[in-house]
């Protein structure tokens, strides 16, 4: 498999499957003219506690760990990655397909390639309690591509000043991780990933 990020809004392409082949775009300001499509994406995709304003968002812009990268089929978005690159781990903060495109076998096939463009890291991500039919099949998903249910769970401090704070469960990938590697998470988590 041959993966190409690129910075630009030009050329390179993602091969995930012999014959089919999905661009990388990097979107790394709100000035991007793909970023309104990403955004919307974003705003349909999560509840509001988990939201940036586009203010708090203009600010993960600016850190060069912080990294947006949207996946297209031609023109149609098919979804996007916003991930953290620390030292230690990769944290994915987001990661959606657009609506008219869930089911259909491109998150499996792009967080599949992101799984092994990561290769050597450890991986982590969040996801909502499991209450429900769709947070059942959310963490399944996550499961089948090998994430791992850890003991860590935390309230995700709020991006919105007048939204209520939601638990989140914390996966990793490949491996488990103890109290010292979350603790470092969670501290990462609260003074870089939601510095404003």
């Amino acid at each position: 498999m041959i993966i190409f990020v690129h910075h630009s809004c030009w050329g390179n392409k993602l091969c995930v499957k012999k014959g089919e082949k999905m661009e990388i775009i990097r979107i790394e300001s709100a000035e991007n003219p793909y970023f309104k499509k990403v955004w919307e994406v974003y705003g349909y995709s999560f509840p509001l506690y988990e939201q940036r304003t586009l203010e708090h968002q203009l600010t993960a812009f600016k850190s060069n760990i912080y990294h947006m990268d949207a996946y297209f089929d031609g023109e149609r978005l098919l979804g996007f990655i916003a991930y953290w690159v620390f030292p230690a781990y990769v944290y994915i903060e987001h990661y959606a397909m657009a609506l008219e495109e869930r089911g259909k076998g491109h998150g499996t096939r792009i967080l599949t390639a992101f799984l092994e463009q990561m290769a050597g890291r450890i991986v982590v991500l969040e996801i909502d309690p499991v209450v429900d039919e769709v947070s059942t099949h959310r963490l399944s998903f996550y499961q089948r591509l090998g994430f791992l249910e850890s003991p860590f769970r935390h309230q995700c401090p709020s991006y919105q000043p007048d939204a209520v704070e939601g638990e989140l469960w914390v996966l990793t990938y490949p491996t488990t991780v103890d109290c010292d590697f979350y603790d470092r998470f969670y501290r990462d988590l609260q003074t870089v990933v939601m510095a404003r």
